[in-house]
C-alpha cells in the first residue's frame, strides 16, 4: 500500500526500474531494495551501494528508518503514521477496501465447474468451481467485467453408453425417483460389463453417432438425462451461492463443429491419418484429434469449435479456462492452434490439481468411488449445526449460519492450498474452528463483530478520527502492517490467478488480529484514547476479513 512512496523517494537516486522485496524476517524491516542490478553500472560493490543509498535517499514520510543489511536496503515504516492512513481508508472504502482499476474497461472470460450431465456433481469438480469463482471476484473487485461460462459436458461418447444402458438395463421408475444417482449406477454397470463384454462397448458407440445424427429416441433420452442433471446443478450452485452467464455445453457447440474443421481444412493444418482426421501441432508429438476413423467428432473438436465461436461472440481481454492438469497439453495444443489462426488473445489455462479421497485415492466416477456435492454439503451443514448449538446454543438464525460455516469451509479447504497441487478432501479437517480453516476465519469476524456491538452499547462508536498515534503494542503494529498489505494480495493472487495467495495471507492477518485481541483488550481499556483507536482497528480489522473472505466465496457471519 505505500511501496510505491518507496519507490518513488529511491527514483531519485537509482536509475531504472525499482522492485521492492518483503524480508523474510520482519526483524529486517518492512521493505527491502536489492542493489545487485546497480553493481555493473556504478561500479561497486552491493554492500557498498545499500550503504551509501541508506545514508543518502530521501526518506519518505511514511519510513521510520532506513538501515543497510548487506547488499539490501531496509525500509522500516513508521506504524502510526501508517494505522491512520490506512484505517482511515478502510472507513471510507469499506468493501471496497484494496481495490484497484486495473481492470477497468476490460472484460474477462472464466469457464469453470463444467460438470457432465447424467452425473451428480461430485467432490472433483469442486477445484474448478471454486478457484473459478473466487477468480471471478478477484477480477470484479479490480476492475473487470466479468462472464462466467459453465461449458457443460453434455455431449460424446459417454452418452452413448448412458443410452444403452438405459434400453439395456434401465426401470422407468428409478430413474423418475432419483433421477441423477440412478444415471450413474447405469453408467458404473455399463463400464463394467463393456470390460467383460466388447458388444457392449460397440453399441454405446453406435448410440452416439446416433446422437449426432439427431437420432429421435437418441435426442429424446439424451433431453431427459440432461433436464434432470441441470436441475440438479442449478440447486447445488444456489447452496454455493454461485451463478453463471452461460450454460452453453458441448451439446451447442456440436453444430459448429464442421464449419471449424473445415476452416481448418481450408489453411491446409487438418489431414487424415489412418482414417482419423489430426491437426499436428509443431512441438509436440501427439496430433490434435478432430474425428475418430468412425467419423465421430472429439472433445477437442469441440473445443475448437467453442473458442473460435467464443472468440467472434465475446469481446473478452483475457479468457481463463480453469480446467485440472491433466488437460494442459489439450491447451497447449489448442491456444498454439489459434495462435496459427491469427488469433492473438489471452488465452490462461488455470490449472488445478485433484481431490482426492482421504488415504490418497483418486476419484471416479465410473469406477465407483466418488463423493457427491450434496453428500458432502448436508453432512458439512449437519456437523456445522452441531457446532452452533454445543458453542453457541441461544444463536439465532442457526439455519442460515450453519450453511455458510459449511460453505464457508468447503471454499477455504479447497482455496488454501497452491491449485496446482493435490489435496486430500478432509471435511473434518476443514470444518475446524481451529487451525488454517474457514471457520476459525469466519469466527475470527465473528469475535470483532461482537466487540462493536458491544461497544455500541456502552455508546462507543469505531471512528477513523481516533489518536492512533497511542497504538504501540507489538500486536497492534502487526496487525497495522498486515492490513496495509491487503490490496497488493489481492492483486497478486489475480496476478497469479491463485486464490491461495489470498487465503494464506487471511490465515496470517486471523492470527495477528487474535493475538492482538488477546493482548489489547478493548473495553476495559481504561485510557479513552487506547480504547477508541483499539475500536477502530477491531472494526477495519473486521472489514478486512469480510472483504477477503468474501473474495475467495465465503460469507463472514456478526455472530457465530
Amino acid at each position: 500500500m505505500f511501496e510505491h512512496e518507496i519507490i518513488a523517494a529511491l527514483q531519485k537516486s537509482v536509475k531504472g526500474e525499482v522492485r521492492l522485496e518483503v524480508p523474510p524476517d520482519a526483524k529486517l524491516g518492512d521493505f527491502a531494495f536489492p542493489c545487485f542490478s546497480l553493481a555493473k553500472e556504478l561500479k561497486k560493490a552491493p554492500q557498498v551501494i545499500a550503504q551509501d543509498l541508506a545514508k543518502s535517499m530521501h526518506r519518505p514520510e511514511i519510513v521510520r528508518e532506513i538501515t543497510a543489511e548487506g547488499p539490501y536496503v531496509n525500509f522500516f515504516l513508521d506504524t502510526t503514521k501508517v494505522a491512520k492512513r490506512v484505517v482511515e481508508r478502510v472507513f471510507a472504502q469499506r468493501k471496497e477496501f484494496g481495490a484497484s482499476e486495473k481492470g477497468k474497461g476490460r472484460l474477462a472470460a472464466i469457464e469453470f465447474s463444467s460438470p457432465n450431465i447424467g452425473k451428480p456433481m461430485h467432490t472433483g469438480h469442486l477445484p474448478s468451481t471454486l478457484i473459478g469463482h473466487s477468480l471471478g471476484r478477484l477480477h470484479e473487485f479490480h476492475g473487470y467485467r466479468v462472464v462466467r461460462l459453465n461449458y457443460l459436458g453434455d455431449w460424446g461418447t459417454q452418452f452413448g453408453k448412458l443410452i444403452h444402458a438405459y434400453l439395456t438395463w434401465g426401470e422407468k421408475e428409478k430413474l423418475e425417483k432419483e433421477p441423477v444417482k440412478y444415471l450413474v449406477e447405469l453408467y458404473v454397470k455399463v463400464t463394467e460389463e463393456s470390460k467383460k463384454d466388447l458388444a457392449h462397448a460397440e453399441a454405446a458407440r453406435g448410440w452416439f453417432a446416433k446422437l449426432e445424427k439427431g437420432d429421435q429416441m437418441a435426442t429424446g433420452l439424451w433431453s431427459k438425462f440432461k433436464h434432470y442433471s441441470v436441475d440438479e446443478f442449478r440447486k447445488m450452485y444456489a447452496m454455493l451461492g454461485i451463478e453463471f452467464d452461460s450454460y452453453n455445453g458441448e451439446a451447442y457447440y456440436a453444430p459448429k463443429v464442421e464449419s471449424a474443421i473445415e476452416l481448418l481444412q481450408k489453411k491446409g493444418f487438418a489431414q487424415l491419418h489412418d482414417g482419423a482426421l489430426i491437426v499436428r501441432i509443431d512441438g509436440f508429438d501427439v496430433p490434435m484429434m478432430l474425428k475418430k476413423s468412425n467419423g465421430s467428432t472429439t472433445y477437442a473438436s469441440r473445443d475448437v469449435a467453442t473458442l473460435l465461436d467464443r472468440i467472434e461472440t465475446i469481446p473478452f481481454d483475457v479468457l481463463l479456462y480453469c480446467v485440472g492438469h491433466e488437460q494442459s497439453m489439450h491447451f497447449q495444443q489448442l491456444f498454439s492452434l489459434m495462435r496459427k489462426l491469427g488469433h492473438g488473445k489471452n488465452f490462461v489455462h488455470v490449472a488445478n490439481g485433484l481431490y482426492l479421497l482421504e488415504g490418497g485415492g483418486k476419484m471416479s466416477t465410473r469406477e465407483g468411488r466418488t463423493v457427491f456435492v450434496e453428500e458432502v454439503l448436508n453432512e458439512a451443514i449437519a456437523l456445522a449445526k452441531k457446532t452452533i448449538e454445543e458453542k453457541n446454543p441461544q444463536l439465532k438464525r442457526k439455519d442460515e449460519v450453519a450453511l455458510q460455516v459449511a460453505v464457508g469451509a468447503i471454499f477455504f479447504g479447497g482455496l488454501l492450498n497452491d491449485r496446482a497441487k493435490d489435496t486430500v478432501f478432509d471435511l473434518n479437517r476443514f470444518l475446524s474452528f481451529e487451525g488454517d480453516t474457514g471457520p476459525y476465519l469466519m469466527y475470527t469476524h465473528a469475535r470483532a463483530s461482537s466487540i462493536i456491538t458491544r461497544a455500541r452499547e456502552f455508546g462507543l462508536e469505531p471512528k477513523a478520527s481516533a489518536d492512533f498515534f497511542v497504538l504501540k503494542h507489538p500486536a497492534e503494529e502487526r496487525v497495522v502492517k498486515l492490513m496495509a498489505r491487503f490490496g497488493q494480495k489481492t492483486l497478486d493472487a489475480l496476478n497469479e490467478y491463485k486464490p491461495h495467495v489470498l487465503a494464506q495471507y487471511l490465515i496470517e492477518f486471523g492470527r495477528a488480529f487474535n493475538e492482538f485481541y488477546h493482548a489489547c483488550p478493548c473495553l476495559s481499556e481504561p485510557n479513552e484514547d487506547v480504547k477508541r483507536a483499539r475500536l477502530a482497528l477491531i472494526e477495519a480489522s473486521r472489514q478486512v476479513l469480510e472483504n477477503g473472505l468474501r473474495l475467495l466465496g465465503i460469507t463472514a457471519p456478526f455472530e457465530m
